[in-house]
């Protein structure tokens, strides 16, 4: 391996210590994930981050998002000339569930975000600058970044900023990426001519001098705290242009934080209209909304609300959490009275992690 990218494990070692940029954007659910951050130190787990997801479990969804239609199926879906633009030739972060057909890689994730970016292409100017809010390790960002000669900033904790580091820094060798370590160095508004890709943790561009064309975020809202939505709301609605996007692509509802995460509730201001809203592909569960900022009041609260009142989106929801949560309270108490209170703790995490999915 490589032995230069060592110094994103260095960029990575010095965002850790700067602890208040993120402690309070870290969830409930991503604190469970990251409990073990020492794994991230190994450039060895670095080479193979996606094998068996040991270090990209929680952004990477090439296992968990298989569907009734298998990848070959899933090719179909798209024109071939889009496919060999847009399909990856190597397998970076030797991920087992990737698939490769003719010298492309292909799996499940990737599949959903070849789809989002064919209905947004056309949105994205040359010569913009792209925000991504939690965006893993970067497959999205890779897919724009190839068609586009654009400005990208990726905001996420510092564990996946170091995946996207590496995962995109092998995509595009002759990309300058700018870090964290970089912007303890320099002043980032004037180094935007001098570097293609920023890779930042929360909290670091509220106050700088940099606005938006296009603003991202794709199923990472659902995971966060509320207190963590509101602000990364407040810092869309600041930071965007007029005629500016923002793609909110997220579940209806999601309960792995203190509390249930609604599309609806998300704390969208006046000032947007609507471009496309509909379910999600292939994702019966998620929403996908692309909206344009206005300088008058828009139609978003419309929408938002058509949303809210579609009954249907939830009634499958609700049947199959309470039936979870019902066969979980069973459970529990058979242990209980088989086991006793010490071994029913370790049973019942996993029968409730179950009944929240």
């Amino acid at each position: 391996m490589n032995n230069d990218f060592s110094n994103l494990i260095n960029a990575y070692k010095e965002t850790l210590k700067d602890e208040k940029l993120y402690s309070d954007t870290r969830s409930t659910y991503w604190k469970k994930k990251y409990k073990q951050n020492d794994k991230f130190f190994d450039l060895k787990n670095l080479e193979n981050f996606r094998n068996n997801q040991i270090l990209s479990v929680g952004c990477d969804d090439s296992i968990n998002l298989q569907n009734k239609l298998n990848l070959l199926e899933c090719l179909e879906h798209f024109d071939d000339s889009y496919l060999k633009q847009n399909l990856p030739e190597q397998n970076i972060g030797n991920c087992n569930y990737s698939e490769n057909f003719l010298g492309y890689y292909l799996d499940y994730s990737l599949v959903h975000h070849l789809k989002w970016y064919e209905k947004i292409e056309k949105y994205i100017k040359d010569n913009s600058n792209i925000l991504e809010i939690g965006g893993g390790f970067g497959s999205l960002a890779r897919i724009i970044i190839k068609n586009k000669n654009i400005k990208y900033f990726l905001i996420d904790l510092p564990e996946a900023n170091l995946l996207s580091n590496y995962y995109l820094q092998n995509h595009f060798p002759n990309k300058k990426i700018f870090n964290y370590s970089d912007f303890k160095k320099y002043k980032i508004e004037e180094e935007i001519k001098n570097f293609d890709i920023f890779i930042l943790p929360p909290n670091v561009l509220d106050k700088k001098n940099i606005f938006f064309d296009f603003i991202i975020n794709t199923r990472s809202f659902m995971e966060m705290e509320k207190k963590t939505i509101s602000g990364y709301f407040n810092l869309i609605q600041t930071k965007i242009n007029d005629n500016g996007y923002f793609l909110n692509i997220n579940r209806y509802l999601k309960s792995v934080v203190d509390d249930d995460i609604y599309f609806h509730e998300y704390p969208y201001d006046d000032l947007w209209d609507t471009i496309i809203s509909e379910k999600s592909f292939l994702q019966d569960r998620v929403h996908f909304l692309l909206t344009i900022r206005k300088k008058n009041i828009g139609n978003i609260h419309n929408e938002i609300k058509k949303i809210k009142e579609n009954k249907n989106i939830y009634i499958k929801y609700y049947v199959n959490r309470h039936i979870k949560r019902g066969i979980y309270l069973i459970l529990a108490k058979l242990f209980l009275f088989t086991f006793g209170k010490y071994k029913l703790k370790k049973i019942s995490k996993v029968l409730y992690n179950l009944s929240l999915k």
